[in-house]
């Protein structure tokens, strides 16, 4: 039992980083006006770094941050285009995830300049991402953990692929225009305009998806949305878990070594083994089943909205500070 709960613990970690890897980007709302004075933007934050959070006994915070990875090329290695917090109440046994977008503009805390937050990690580790998310959340954070692409890759062929069942047939058919493999029941080519393109394609019905599949399903995101994708990232997070989570699985001392060796060569975290124990000890009482979402958009009640700062396209906060958006983190659970 314990060796079951300490492999959900890493493994939906693992899976929460990875997989909302480019998740978030442009929002498709109207943009609203950005206040000045005398000709200066006026931003919806502070000048000065405020005292972070205090910590909560009865909660246990952990970041998660998904980066393209240190080995894949062009800049940006390291940004973090995926900021996942899971929030566990320990009274209750309550767990929530809440998501933010990377475009999400605000002091990053390690420099104290004003940039988009998937910086932060970049810029300044762990512990700068740490403090730059406690205070847009109003949460303490207590361990910060990243993974990438291959981390989810990997992480679901050694889980033996994964099954999720789909309402309607998906197709994405500009963003992978040039990066089919061969035709089969997830590949097509497809004439438009006298143009040859490879379609990625996820029939209706049930399917099962080995880990390259996984990752292209939820990378996709021309032919529909960011949030769209975020549904479908949502999906096949939750497959992964419950795939994880199975007797089966977990008992096979290959799989097992797989996915301890993913874990060690693609994951980087600030906790240290007393603490992993403690939260190893925690996972007990954890409802795996019930888990709270919440994602922060330019939705009507997402609490954010998007503009251009220096013709760059970030998001704010509505009513120009993170107040909203710290009442809603610090509910999650009410």
């Amino acid at each position: 039992m314990t060796k079951k709960k300490t492999f959900w613990l890493f493994i939906l970690a693992l899976l929460l980083g990875g997989l909302s890897i480019l998740f978030f980007k442009t929002g498709f709302t109207v943009s609203q006006v950005i206040r000045w004075e005398n000709g200066v933007q006026i931003l919806p934050f502070a000048k000065d770094l405020p005292e972070l959070p205090e910590d909560n006994p009865d909660k246990i915070n952990l970041l998660l941050l998904g980066t393209r990875g240190i080995d894949e090329p062009g800049d940006g290695k390291l940004l973090s285009d995926a900021i996942v917090l899971i929030s566990i109440k320990k009274s209750t046994g309550q767990v929530a995830l809440i998501s933010l977008p990377r475009d999400i503009y605000s002091i990053i805390w390690c420099d104290e300049k004003e940039k988009k937050i998937n910086f932060a990690y970049a810029q300044g580790g762990l512990g700068c991402a740490k403090k730059t998310i406690s205070y847009i959340t109003g949460l303490h954070i207590d361990y910060a953990l990243g993974a990438n692409f291959k981390a989810l890759e990997e992480a679901i062929d050694a889980l033996g692929g994964i099954d999720i069942y789909l309402e309607e047939p998906f197709e994405e058919s500009f963003q992978w225009a040039n990066e089919g493999w061969e035709e089969n029941e997830n590949w097509f080519v497809k004439d438009f305009d006298g143009e040859e393109r490879w379609v990625f394609h996820v029939p209706q019905g049930e399917n099962h998806l080995d880990g390259k599949t996984a990752l292209y399903y939820v990378r996709s995101r021309y032919s529909t949305n960011d949030f769209d994708r975020m549904r479908r990232q949502q999906q096949v997070l939750m497959a992964a878990k419950d795939k994880a989570l199975s007797l089966k699985i977990l008992a096979n001392p290959v799989k097992v070594y797989n996915l301890l060796d993913i874990i060690g060569k693609s994951i980087r975290t600030d906790m240290s083994l007393g603490q992993i124990g403690n939260l190893i000890n925690l996972s007990s009482e954890i409802d795996t089943e019930n888990i709270r979402k919440r994602v922060f958009d330019t939705s009507e009640k997402g609490l954010l909205y998007q503009t251009f700062i220096n013709e760059e396209y970030v998001l704010l906060p509505v009513e120009d500070n993170f107040e909203k958006i710290q009442e809603a983190c610090q509910n999650i659970f009410n």
